[in-house]
This record gives C-alpha cells, structure tokens and sequence, in this order.
C-alpha cells in the first residue's frame, strides 16, 4: 500500500506532516527561517519557501525521514 502524506504550516518554522489515509500526525519539520509559502507534497517530497534574513530560499524535504534534499536560493 502507498502511503499518502498532506502537510500544513505548525507554526512560523515548523511543517506538520500528516498521513492522508489515517490522519495521523506522521513527523514535525523544523525548518530554518521563517515559512512564507504554505507547504506542498508531491509523491515523497515536499516543497516550501521560507525567509531566512532577507534572502527567500526554496527547501525541499523527503517526507518520509524529514530530511532536507536540497536548497535554492532565489
């Protein structure tokens, strides 16, 4: 069975992740900065911009173990 994630913003810098089926609490992200887009799961990632000083970085996140993929700076 493939397991389906939704997310949403916990607080200024952390991402609630959600199993879709269940509705259990799957993991917390804290990411660094301030979020400024509301999180988007595709697959088995997940994307969201934050604001770290006055730089907008796009950080995106494997779902599963939380773990921060990669970065990109705008």
């Amino acid at each position: 069975m493939i397991k389906r994630f939704t997310a949403q913003t916990g607080s200024n810098n952390t991402i609630k992740i959600f199993n879709l089926t269940t509705g259990a609490l799957h993991r917390i992200i804290t990411v660094d900065g301030i979020i400024v887009t509301q999180p988007v799961v595709t697959e088995n990632d997940l994307t969201v911009t934050v604001q770290v000083g006055d730089k907008k970085i796009i950080k995106l996140y494997n779902v599963s173990s939380g773990s921060l993929k990669k970065s990109i700076s705008l």
